[in-house]
């Protein structure tokens, strides 16, 4: 059983849009979701993570927003930009411990 789910699986934007991909999750104990990015032959970087404890996050042109009842999030990227271009990834787990990764998220 998949403990994160992420849609969709591939996401075309045009220059200067805006990018919103989403996350569910199954356990309602996890209370640390970050995301990262992962270009093709690299490994995942860091973007942007959200705790339990607040249902909004904002880092530039990135925001996350978290519902916990629905067991939701999503990322929202402002004003698409050419280097966005990677695959998005949702992660949410215990802090600090264990994180389940979603498949994945393509921004073309």
């Amino acid at each position: 059983q998949q403990q994160v789910k992420q849609s969709p699986q591939s996401l075309t934007v045009q220059e200067g849009e805006i990018s919103n991909l989403n996350c569910s999750y199954e356990n309602s104990l996890f209370d640390y979701f970050p995301w990262y990015r992962q270009y093709p032959g690299k490994g995942p970087a860091f973007l942007i993570a959200i705790r339990s404890v607040v249902n909004e996050m904002e880092d530039g042109r990135l925001t996350v927003f978290l519902n916990k009842s629905a067991k939701q999030l999503s990322l929202h990227l402002t004003t698409s930009q050419p280097g966005d271009s990677a695959t998005l990834l949702c992660t949410s787990g215990s802090f600090p411990m264990s994180q389940f990764f979603a498949s994945g998220g393509k921004v073309l």
